[in-house]
């Protein structure tokens, strides 16, 4: 079941993700503020974020950024309630949210297709991770059988 932290400052938008998410069969969890947001991502793994942008103190650049300190698979999605270009450019430069929705009629429809494809980037990247680890494990010349003094100075170098 994939674990998800939802941070906004409003309330009602983190109870209707809430309800609607946990529904779709996600472990999910609400938070209200970007300093609720960074002790829980140092307490839990998180599959995805589903975070505000423009908050209070700690805003959600800022959550996706240690998010991505912490949990470099971890997917980031950035929600507003209003159209800023400039905090979508930032939001790629701070370390690439993996969508940017914007609050509206339609939210909980976008927040349901942005998870489906996050967490599809966090299994390939977990995949990805566990491929590279096992070829070289599989690679290494510690796994070459013999105790030849040629095949003892073959692994030597």
């Amino acid at each position: 079941m994939p674990n998800i932290l939802i941070c906004d400052d409003e309330r009602s938008i983190c109870e209707m993700l809430d309800i609607t998410l946990r529904r779709e069969g996600y472990k999910v969890e609400t938070v209200n503020s970007g300093e609720m947001a960074k002790r829980k991502l140092e307490s839990a793994l998180y599959d995805v974020v589903v975070t505000d942008i423009k908050m209070p103190n700690i805003n959600g650049i800022e959550v996706l950024k240690y998010a991505h300190q912490l949990s470099p698979d971890s997917a980031v999605i950035l929600i507003t309630a209003v159209d800023d270009y400039e905090a979508a450019v930032e939001a790629v430069k701070a370390g690439g949210a993996t969508d940017y929705i914007r609050k509206g009629p339609s939210l909980v429809d976008e927040i349901k297709l942005g998870l489906r494809r996050a967490l599809e980037k966090v299994a390939l990247s977990r995949q990805n991770f566990a491929l590279k680890r096992d070829a070289a494990t599989r690679n290494s010349l510690d796994n070459i059988i013999g105790v030849s003094p040629t095949m003892a100075k073959l692994k030597q170098t």
